[in-house]
């Protein structure tokens, strides 16, 4: 207990001060987010969506980067793409004017390489990236679209894959390792998110097999994730089954498997699809993973997101990530920190 205390500690001021790490990244990435949907009923919440994020925004906006995948699209009117069917397939069109909300909170980049970027075809992407663009989030995900930023002289990139048209798709492993590496050479630090793998509490864990859902391949996310390493991606960012899944460090990087649910206004918050974890990484000057932590946040029926105290979400993916990855998880203590580990001997920041 002693040396956990001693490690929380050491992380947990490493973390508010890793500015004095030259040439340090820090990152904070999380899972869906869908602030309420007028589609095909109104189900948005209250004033106009404002508070959602009151309890975690500090923690979003202090971070270098802070990442999120956008399910659904920001749009008023247009013609669904979709027969929604209650259960299995959902269609998500959010008023343009709550992007405002994502801005305030400190997000830079929004992921839309997913299953929800076509809801209302072309016209809903295009009035997506219209309302990003207004609000300065940078996006990535329409075919051949990613992120790029320049943080403390270090070019940053970021590249989207999902298993939906309309996307660069997971399942081109070849054309995704070909264009990784070609990112590598030009930037210092390449990010990979991807929208991948089967949905809900049967897809807990994470196989290095195909998964379907629904009768669709949903990818190989072990294979795809440690191909992108192989290429020279330094950090991994999954999401999609809408529940928190295992970490892993591959070749001195981190990959997260899928980070859930974040802030999915009135759909699935029951059992582990309510846990909305934030993970905070910081990565060295060649992009290797340095410590980090797993924020624990939960999402509750008609309130604002809000932090628990009691770690579930890092509990959860602190199991997940030494069943799934005995050989090659990190450790991660019981309030979240995050520890690199070289055979089950914690590494700290010198």
């Amino acid at each position: 207990m002693t040396r956990q205390y001693f490690f929380h500690t050491l992380i947990t001021v490493l973390l508010l001060l890793s500015f004095a790490y030259s040439g340090s990244l820090r990152v904070i990435a999380v899972g869906d987010i869908m602030l309420g949907s007028d589609y095909p009923v109104n189900m948005l919440p209250p004033g106009g969506g404002s508070g959602l994020f009151v309890n975690v925004g500090d923690t979003l906006r202090s971070a270098d980067l802070t990442l999120g995948n956008l399910e659904g699209v920001f749009l008023e009117g247009g013609l669904c793409a979709k027969k929604p069917v209650k259960g299995k397939v959902y269609a998500f069109r959010t008023p343009p004017s709550f992007a405002q909300h994502l801005m305030d909170a400190g997000f830079d980049f929004l992921n839309l390489a997913n299953n929800h970027m076509n809801d209302f075809g072309s016209s809903g992407i295009e009035s997506t990236m219209q309302t990003l663009d207004a609000c300065g989030i940078a996006y990535g995900g329409p075919a051949g679209r990613i992120g790029e930023f320049l943080v403390n002289g270090k070019k940053v990139v970021i590249v989207c894959y999902a298993t939906s048209p309309g996307a660069d798709l997971v399942f081109d492993m070849e054309e995704a390792q070909a264009r990784v590496a070609g990112l590598a050479r030009q930037n210092h630090i390449v990010i990979v998110s991807f929208h991948a793998g089967g949905e809900g509490l049967n897809f807990l864990h994470t196989r290095d097999t195909l998964e379907y859902f629904l009768d669709q391949p949903r990818g190989n996310v072990v294979r795809f994730a440690r191909a992108v390493v192989d290429s020279g991606a330094d950090l991994v960012w999954g999401h999609g089954p809408h529940v928190p899944r295992a970490l892993e460090i591959y070749r001195d990087r981190l990959i997260a498997y899928s980070l859930g649910n974040f802030c999915t206004w009135g759909f699935n918050l029951a059992d582990e699809r309510g846990y909305a974890p934030v993970l905070d990484v910081v990565l060295d000057s060649t992009g290797a993973f340095m410590y980090g932590k797993v924020i624990s946040v939960l999402q509750r029926p008609g309130q604002p997101l809000v932090l628990d105290t009691l770690h579930s979400a890092a509990g959860l993916i602190r199991r997940l990530s030494a069943e799934d990855f005995p050989g090659s998880a990190p450790l991660v203590m019981e309030d979240g920190t995050i520890l690199r580990t070289e055979t089950g001997t914690a590494i700290t920041p010198e």
